[in-house]
């Protein structure tokens, strides 16, 4: 299992992004960012893209 804590990336949540795929742990971090900070699609960088997949860890 991979995650990310929400936090980590920079924003005022503790939701924890989980996925056994670095991939499917970014799928689902912009399906959490659009649902529950209401970001859109063009509001994650690639920059940020990259910042966030530095943070996943292995649990």
């Amino acid at each position: 299992m991979k995650t990310i804590n929400c936090r980590e990336a920079g924003f005022d949540c503790d939701y924890t992004v989980r996925g056994e795929t670095d991939e499917e742990v970014m799928k689902n971090g912009m399906e959490h960012a659009k649902k529950d900070h209401n970001m859109k699609e063009e509001d994650i960088t690639p920059e940020m893209q990259q910042k966030i997949k530095g943070l996943i860890r292995s649990s």
